[in-house]
């Protein structure tokens, strides 16, 4: 019974959500107006032994608000791995602009000047910025369907024997964008598509429900 209770606290939290609360007003009206004669009816029918349906909190109900918090909680972990990968965006922006300045000084300033400047601390950066291009990389191609070319510079960035002196800072910035770029967008599309998923099961919950309550009789459906 408190199991029950609780699957149709949730079925009514989430119709109180996107249906402003009035089937949720109208099942519990409908309760206290009827709640001494039920509570007799109820007693009465257990003691005769006629089992009592189970409208939303059949099987099939409940599969689907499962899957519905576990579109939500997919849908949190995208929406948070978009705002860091925004933030990155910003941070690589920042370094390619750094780095253009730096080509276009190269030849203006003391060459031990440059070496022990901002361009030898974006060298030290550069074996994480190729971990992460690698990350980036293996992430965007999980989400294919068909096999995924490999990138341009994934050999580059995966072979051990590289080091980071040899990788140019801009191109590795630039790669980097470009996947940050792309990863956005991919996360979109599936923000949009987890979005048109919890619609439809949302659809086909009250569809459940309308069904449910058609085939039970009056006090059946104050459990609702």
């Amino acid at each position: 019974m408190g199991r029950r209770a609780a699957q149709e606290q949730e079925v009514q939290r989430i119709t109180a959500l996107y249906l402003g609360g009035e089937m949720k007003g109208m099942c519990r009206s409908h309760n206290e107006a009827t709640k001494e004669g039920l509570m007799d009816q109820c007693k009465h029918q257990r003691g005769r032994g006629e089992p009592r349906r189970h409208t939303v909190t059949s099987g099939v109900d409940y599969s689907l608000l499962k899957k519905m918090k576990e579109l939500e909680q997919e849908k949190d972990f995208l929406l948070q791995g978009l705002e860091m990968v925004e933030r990155a965006r910003d941070w690589y922006h920042q370094q390619i602009h750094i780095v253009q300045e730096q080509q276009r000084n190269l030849g203006k300033t003391p060459t031990d000047y440059i070496c022990d400047g901002k361009s030898s601390s974006l060298n030290q950066q550069l074996p994480k910025l190729m971990e992460v291009n690698r990350c980036l990389g293996e992430l965007v191609a999980t989400g294919k369907t068909s096999a995924p070319s490999p990138p341009t510079n994934m050999g580059q960035t995966a072979a051990p024997g590289v080091s980071g002196q040899q990788v140019q800072p801009g191109t590795m910035l630039k790669e980097q964008n470009r996947l940050l770029t792309k990863e956005v967008s991919e996360k979109s599309d599936r923000i949009t598509q987890l979005e048109q998923e919890k619609s439809a099961l949302i659809k086909q919950l009250f569809e459940a429900r309308a069904r449910n309550v058609q085939d039970s009789n009056p006090m059946d459906s104050t459990f609702i």
